[in-house]
């Protein structure tokens, strides 16, 4: 019976040892989320903090971050004109359509 009741406790010690395993991975888990959800929230603040200082700094040359604004600028005036040349292609080919009926 000795060796029954050793066979016992050991089962019911790993057991407990492997619930205890569990608790810690999921909490382990939902520390793990919480910090990148916090993570998320700060790369967030930082793209505000950026936009901020572009509109208050992009026509000042004397900023430390001027040449990063002037090549957001560069950006946006290609963004604009990419654009420009897809409303051009619309309007022609509704223009086709038209002529069409």
């Amino acid at each position: 019976m000795a060796f029954f009741n050793d066979i016992g406790k050991k089962i019911g010690s790993a057991a407990g040892a492997t619930a205890a395993k569990a608790k810690d991975l999921a909490e382990t888990t939902k520390l793990n989320s919480q910090v990148s959800d916090q993570e998320k929230q700060i790369e967030k603040l930082y793209t505000e903090i950026g936009k901020k200082v572009f509109e208050l700094d992009k026509e000042n040359p004397e900023s430390p971050v001027s040449e990063l604004c002037g090549k957001v600028i560069a950006a946006q005036l290609i963004i604009a004109g990419l654009k420009q040349k897809i409303d051009d292609i619309k309007n022609a080919k509704e223009s086709e359509e038209t002529e069409r009926l």
